[in-house]
């Protein structure tokens, strides 16, 4: 397994990239906020088998410049950032829909793209593509999941 080490570095186009323990998390961005990065341009989740790791890319517009911000969590739950930047309850929801990642404190952290029952979520390494999920609505006209191809479509 690799061992995350916090601490910064660049990337292949010299953007900074700040590496940060889950527990600093939150800290961090509201510090970088302060100091100007006060664009919250995505939230991306990326599983590395044994961990997920979550970066948050920000922007300057004063200095035009861009930084990404590292985390992993070994049991998919980090901090939500609503609380910094409103956007992100939409980035956190697709996240959690599609890679898995539980972001505690989110208001209203549910599915964005799936239906609720959706078993797994489809970006994890872990997740099954033999079992074919198939959607359909119900009759107040909400979506559901079954894996019954007579069923949905």
């Amino acid at each position: 397994m690799m061992e995350f080490q916090p601490g910064e570095e660049r990337g292949k186009d010299g953007r900074r990239i700040i590496k940060v323990r889950k527990e600093d998390l939150v800290s961090t961005l509201s510090k970088l906020k302060s100091e100007g990065y006060i664009h919250l341009s995505l939230i991306t989740g990326v599983d590395r088998k044994d961990f997920i790791e979550v970066v948050y890319h920000l922007h300057s517009f004063e200095r035009n410049e861009y930084i990404s911000v590292k985390t992993v969590t070994y049991n998919s739950e980090v901090p939500s950032v609503t609380s910094l930047w409103k956007s992100a309850d939409w980035e956190e929801r697709e996240e959690y829909d599609l890679v898995g990642i539980r972001f505690i404190g989110h208001p209203n952290l549910k599915r964005l793209f799936l239906p609720e029952n959706w078993v797994g979520h489809p970006l994890r390494k872990d997740y099954d593509l033999k079992n074919v999920q198939y959607i359909n609505v119900d009759e107040e006209g909400e979506d559901y999941a079954t894996f019954d191809p007579g069923d949905g479509w």
